[in-house]
């Protein structure tokens, strides 16, 4: 479509050539003379070629230049990204997908082949359950949902108890409720509550490979990335941010709007707006200073086997 039009379908204004036809969106790394790339940062766009049609700031363009203004490019990526692939969504469930007679499973939604769909769950309007992903018994998905492949929710908890007898496995016999508009990356799993559902707020995105255990308790509007661990009946309040590999251990609370950096271990519970990282996860600030410290600590050791000779010859 002409670059106009993509202006008037996002609500923003075009300059330069508004005629010139535009067939896509490229990356900025891999611009094309045909798309259109998003920029954000002035680095990038003062290394971009001026050529390119893009969609930023005002302040970044330069005369001659076929843009679209927009003050918040990143936000308008999505919408952008939709007018040039947007699909036809699929509705009802294939005939290679298993749905349990006792599932309620809405004619909005999609539930692709191979999936596996168990007693007494739920599936809302516009919900997509992809290729090979599972739910087990008892568990509950909202409106306009996705389910990506190989994920499974409603596993079994890992709960056990030590006994005389040995390690003894506690039934689990909660469920699994997901808001409307979460998305469960590929691989992940979700476990079942023991007596209640574990539960995940509407609004929450969920990577690859991620696992969060029962009973747990996420907020809306969670984002939480890959390969991060979340153990059982943990509460996570809304808004918060999840980064690689971070590890929640047990029973912690976890207040709103916090953010957790890359590899973090929470062993405690976590007040609202904090940011944390290391192990054990601490204020961030904090734990940078104890990095630098520790970088430090070779030569420290030196100063300190020097001023332990010293003081061994004032004593002599």
């Amino acid at each position: 479509m002409k670059l106009k039009e993509i202006g008037l379908k996002l609500g923003l204004s075009a300059v330069g050539n508004v005629e010139r036809e535009i067939s896509g969106v490229a990356s900025p790394e891999y611009p094309s003379a045909s798309k259109i790339c998003v920029v954000w940062d002035k680095v990038v766009m003062s290394h971009l070629d001026g050529s390119i049609a893009v969609l930023t700031r005002e302040k970044y363009i330069t005369e001659g230049r076929d843009a679209i203004i927009c003050e918040n490019p990143r936000a308008k990526l999505r919408e952008l990204i939709s007018l040039f692939s947007e699909k036809e969504q699929p509705k009802g469930i294939s005939p290679l997908a298993y749905v349990s007679p006792t599932a309620k499973v809405s004619p909005e939604a999609y539930i692709a082949p191979f999936a596996y769909v168990g007693e007494c769950c739920e599936v809302g309007s516009g919900t997509v359950i992809e290729a090979q992903a599972v739910l087990f018994e008892r568990v509950k998905v909202g409106r306009n949902c996705i389910i990506h492949s190989g994920a499974v929710i409603g596993s079994e908890g890992f709960g056990y108890e030590r006994t005389e007898a040995g390690i003894v496995k506690i039934p689990q016999t909660g469920g699994v409720k997901l808001g409307d508009e979460v998305e469960i990356g590929a691989c992940t799993t979700i476990d079942r509550g023991t007596l209640r559902d574990t539960e995940i707020g509407s609004g929450t995105k969920i990577d690859n490979q991620v696992q969060i255990g029962h009973n747990v308790k996420i907020g809306k509007d969670c984002i939480i990335c890959s390969m991060s661990g979340i153990a059982g009946s943990t509460e996570i309040g809304d808004n918060v941010t999840i980064s690689v590999q971070a590890g929640i251990t047990d029973h912690v609370k976890i207040g709103d709007n916090v953010i957790i950096a890359g590899r973090s271990g929470v062993t405690h519970d976590i007040p609202s707006g904090a940011i944390i990282s290391g192990f054990p996860a601490r204020n961030h600030n904090d734990a940078k200073r104890a990095l630098v410290l520790m970088s430090d600590l070779p030569l420290l050791v030196k100063r300190l086997h020097k001023l332990e000779r010293k003081v061994e010859e004032l004593e002599k």
